[in-house]
C-alpha cells in the first residue's frame, strides 16, 4: 500500500475543490452559499496539506489499528505535520488560526443562520485563506492558482456591503448579537491578539479586500478591538477602542531590520537596498508599513515591512536598486 498517496493526484483535487468553491460563491443566488464554500474550501486545504507531506515522502494516514480500516490525517494533523514544510513567505501560525475560525464556523453553522450580515465575516476570512492558498501553491509546487481563474467578474450587488472592522465594531450590541456571534468574535479577537504578539503578519489571518482585489485593510491596524468582558459574569462583545502606539505597531528602525534580515535573495542586505525598495515601492508614505513623527525625525516601521521584503523576488530587488541608482543620479545631475 502507498502510505503517501499520488502528491500529483491530491494536489490536482486540492485545486479543483479550491475552484468549485470559488465558484459556487461567486453564484448570483445560491442560498446555501458560505456553508458550501467553506466546506469545499476546508477539503481543499485538507488535500492540499496532504499533497505536501507526500510530496516530502511522509504519509498521509494515521498509524493502522488492528481490525479497523486505514485513516486519513484530519487537515488539522496533517497541517501540523505539514507546516515545518511551508516556504518562509508563508506564516504557518496565522494561517492555521485563519483554518480554525472558517473550521468554526463549518462546523457550527446552524448558529449562525439568523445573524445578520454575518456572512460578511466568512467572506474575509475565506478570502484571506484563498490567498494563503494561493501563495502556498506557487512557493511550494511553483504554480499559479490565477492561471485558471478567470477574473473579469461583474460586481451585481445591489446591497451596499459593509467591511468586517465596521461588522465587528457597529454590527450589533451585546443585545442584538447571538451567543454564539459574540463567542465567534472572541475567538477572532483572540487569534489576532496571539498573531500580534508572536509578531507574525495578522494579514495571513484575516485581511479585507474591495472588489478589485487589493488589500486594504487588515484586522490587527484596526483602530478597535473585539474582546470578552469577563468581570461581573459579564459575557457579551465589548467593543474597545484602542489608539495605536507606534512603538507596538512599527516598533522596528531601519537599522534592525537590516540587522535581523542579514540576506535578501541570497545576497546582502544593506542600508542602500532597503532604501532603494523602500523608495520603490513608497512604503514610506503606506501607514501599514512605516509610521513617522510630526518633522520627520523619526521614522519606524512596522514587522509587515519585514515580511513585504521577504517576499520580493531577486528581480523585483534588482529593479528597484538600479532604479535607485537612476534617480540619485537623475537628482544629482539637476543639483549641477
Amino acid at each position: 500500500m502507498n502510505y503517501r498517496g499520488s502528491y500529483r493526484r491530491l494536489l490536482g483535487n486540492s485545486k479543483a475543490a479550491m475552484m468549485a468553491a470559488i465558484e459556487i460563491y461567486n453564484k448570483p443566488t445560491f442560498s446555501y452559499r458560505d456553508e458550501c464554500a467553506v466546506i469545499l474550501l476546508l477539503n481543499a486545504w485538507e488535500l492540499f496539506l496532504k499533497a505536501i507531506l507526500s510530496k516530502n515522502g511522509k504519509s498521509v494516514f494515521y498509524p493502522k489499528k488492528r481490525r479497523q480500516p486505514y485513516r486519513t490525517l484530519s487537515w488539522q494533523d496533517a497541517f501540523t505535520k505539514a507546516s515545518k514544510f511551508f516556504p518562509a513567505q508563508v506564516s504557518s501560525l496565522p494561517t492555521q488560526r485563519n483554518l480554525e475560525l472558517i473550521g468554526t464556523y463549518r462546523d457550527n453553522a446552524v448558529h449562525f443562520y439568523n445573524a445578520p450580515d454575518f456572512g460578511i465575516l466568512v467572506h474575509a476570512l475565506a478570502q484571506t485563506s484563498i490567498k494563503n492558498f494561493r501563495d502556498l501553491l506557487e512557493n511550494a509546487f511553483g504554480q499559479r492558482l490565477e492561471t485558471e481563474i478567470n477574473w473579469q467578474l461583474m460586481p451585481i450587488g445591489i446591497k451596499p456591503p459593509i467591511d468586517a472592522v465596521t461588522y465587528i465594531t457597529a454590527g450589533g450590541t451585546t443585545a442584538t448579537r447571538s451567543s454564539a456571534v459574540r463567542q465567534f468574535l472572541a475567538e477572532l479577537a483572540s487569534a489576532t491578539e496571539e498573531v500580534v504578539a508572536a509578531g507574525e503578519d495578522t494579514g495571513r489571518l484575516m485581511t479585507i479586500f474591495n472588489v478589485k482585489l487589493e488589500s486594504v485593510k487588515k484586522i490587527g491596524d484596526a483602530d478597535v478591538v473585539v474582546g470578552v468582558d469577563g468581570s461581573a459574569g459579564g459575557d457579551g462583545p465589548l467593543v474597545v477602542t484602542r489608539m495605536q502606539d507606534p512603538n507596538k505597531s512599527h516598533p522596528l528602525r531601519r537599522k534592525e531590520i537590516c540587522q535581523n534580515l542579514p540576506t535578501l535573495c541570497g545576497r546582502p542586505f544593506t542600508t542602500y537596498v532597503f532604501d532603494a525598495i523602500a523608495w520603490k515601492h513608497e512604503l514610506k508614505g503606506k501607514p501599514q508599513y512605516c509610521w513617522q513623527a510630526d518633522g520627520g525625525v523619526l521614522t519606524k516601521y512596522s514587522r509587515d515591512t519585514v515580511t513585504f521584503i521577504k517576499r520580493l523576488s531577486p528581480a523585483d530587488v534588482d529593479s528597484a536598486v538600479a532604479d535607485y541608482k537612476k534617480h540619485h543620479a537623475s537628482f544629482r545631475r539637476r543639483k549641477r
